[in-house]
């Protein structure tokens, strides 16, 4: 137990609180030994001082790569993007770019059919990306990710460094000899650190291909490939050595300083190719909602002429936008729901059961249960109305998807539950029209395909269907086929009008 307590009071001793700053001194002292066994005497601990060498140093990195400063100061990293992927086009390639560009579909959705185009540019990207081998991309992405180090590099502040050192020196004069003094080190303690980042991501061989790609550029080199390896020589001798870390540990008394360098890995053609990708898709889609907008009006004119059809008093685009700006689901069927409630009321029931009235009614069908399915689709038809206006109506501050709507939006950005309540409650809203909207294209294509089947049989010198065609023809005033057409024509745009909406209805209902 004796000697225990001993050996615990020797690790004490050593270890305890007292004891840190002269751990510290210790280790710092070993390492401003090592520093001074390297080739630069950047730094002198005694007078804690930058030497005028540390300077001269980074001197002369500065004249080798301001050319190349200059010639970066104005250029985008996007532009450098382009030029690299550019580079790493075939003739073809660059070809079916052309052809994928926005402005190019756009040129071609003007003079081609829309389903023809999505064809067509299917197969090109399809041909596009084919070339896209695992060595191209590997071989592109490291060129850029060089291109991109080499800037950053070169964009480095060497001159307010250096004017630490010089306060005289212009920025790239380099006709006259600056005169650097020493200065202290908490002086430049942050530049090293910042120069440290971006030196030592540079790779230290292989630049062939960026600088064949600059004199492509260019036209000349900024800084010759020779030059530029004895940059990067100097550079691993330094960072091998740890010359810089021991500097900033020496200057701000912190022997466990390190720092951290995050290699970069640019992935540029994955980007590029779901970029072009998306610009197809984008441009695709808007050609589609204008065709679709297009067919709309058009279906819209022959429906219901000039008439300007009111919206709902709810359940409408502009209760909808205060929804969609909140990030929420809007009403999504606003517009053709308004469409078959004015459809319904100025048209279904009007001309639409004047005929089944006459049809279904006066008709003497040889098989009454042949009469059913006109029948009860007519009977449905009629019934939609009133359920639009009760679901227009559970949409105001009173109704049950309104009341519950007005109560939870002032908790709406703070609670999330709060949110996903209100997305079930116009979930509900909207699958209610959806249910609609389903009912009604279902009962109109019934009606309308045994009313073509009708108007067959009207025109048949013996017909099967109806037995007393000439009496229901005299009752029509000699118009019941052209009454038929009509409304067979009528039912027929309505459904190719729904059509161009998307009708989602949940299957839980």
């Amino acid at each position: 137990m004796a000697s225990g307590n001993i050996f615990q009071s020797i690790l004490a001793s050593l270890f305890s609180g007292g004891d840190d700053n002269a751990i510290q001194r210790k280790m710092l002292k070993r390492i401003a030994k090592n520093l001074s066994k390297t080739k630069y005497h950047f730094y002198k601990p005694s007078s804690h001082e930058v030497d005028p060498t540390f300077a001269k140093f980074f001197y002369e990195i500065y004249k080798a790569v301001s050319p190349a400063q200059l010639m970066f100061a104005n250029t985008n990293p996007n532009s450098l993007k382009r030029i690299v992927i550019d580079l790493s086009l075939s003739e073809e390639q660059k070809k079916l770019a052309e052809a994928l560009s926005e402005e190019e579909l756009n040129k071609r959705g003007a003079n081609v059919p829309l389903q023809q185009l999505v064809e067509e540019t299917k197969g090109q990207l399809e041909k596009f990306n084919s070339e896209f081998t695992n060595d191209k991309i590997l071989k592109t992405d490291n060129l850029y990710t060089k291109l991109l180090l080499f800037k950053n590099f070169t964009q480095y502040d060497f001159f307010f460094l250096l004017k630490k050192f010089d306060s005289s020196m212009k920025e790239r004069n380099f006709n006259a000899a600056p005169k650097f003094q020493q200065i202290a080190g908490s002086y430049v303690v942050e530049d090293i650190k910042n120069f440290v980042s971006v030196a030592w991501p540079l790779p230290t061989d292989d630049w062939d291909d960026v600088f064949k790609l600059i004199k492509t550029l260019k036209g000349v080199e900024p800084i010759t490939l020779s030059t530029w390896k004895k940059v990067l020589q100097r550079l691993r001798y330094i960072r091998e050595q740890g010359i810089l870390e021991m500097m900033v540990q020496l200057i701000t008394d912190n022997p466990a300083y390190k720092e951290v360098i995050k290699g970069e890995d640019y992935h540029i053609l994955d980007e590029y190719i779901s970029q072009t990708r998306k610009t197809v898709d984008d441009v695709l889609s808007t050609l589609k909602e204008r065709q679709t907008a297009g067919k709309v009006d058009n279906l819209l004119s022959q429906l219901f002429g000039n008439t300007d059809i009111e919206p709902l008093k709810n359940y409408n685009d502009t209760v909808s936008q205060t929804f969609l700006n909140k990030n929420l689901t809007g009403l999504l069927y606003a517009a053709p729901l308004s469409y078959l409630k004015h459809f319904l009321l100025n048209y279904v029931k009007k001309e639409v059961r004047e005929l089944s009235d006459i049809l279904v009614i006066r008709g003497e069908w040889s098989s009454q249960s042949m009469s059913q399915p006109m029948s009860e689709s007519s009977h449905q038809l009629m019934e939609l109305s009133s359920k639009i206006t009760t679901l227009d109506e559970s949409l105001a501050e009173s109704g049950k998807y309104g009341n519950k709507l007005r109560t939870l939006m002032p908790r709406l950005d703070r609670d999330r539950e709060t949110r996903n309540i209100m997305e079930m409650t116009l979930g509900d809203a909207n699958n209610e029209a959806a249910q609609i909207l389903g009912s009604a294209k279902q009962n109109i294509i019934i009606f309308d395909k045994n009313l073509k089947m009708l108007l067959e049989d009207f025109v048949k010198p013996n017909p099967s269907i109806i037995r007393n065609w000439k009496d229901l023809d005299r009752f029509a005033e000699g118009k019941l086929k052209q009454m038929g057409v009509e409304v067979y024509k009528k039912l027929y745009n309505f459904i190719s009008l729904l059509q161009n909406f998307n009708i989602a209805i949940s299957e839980a209902e």
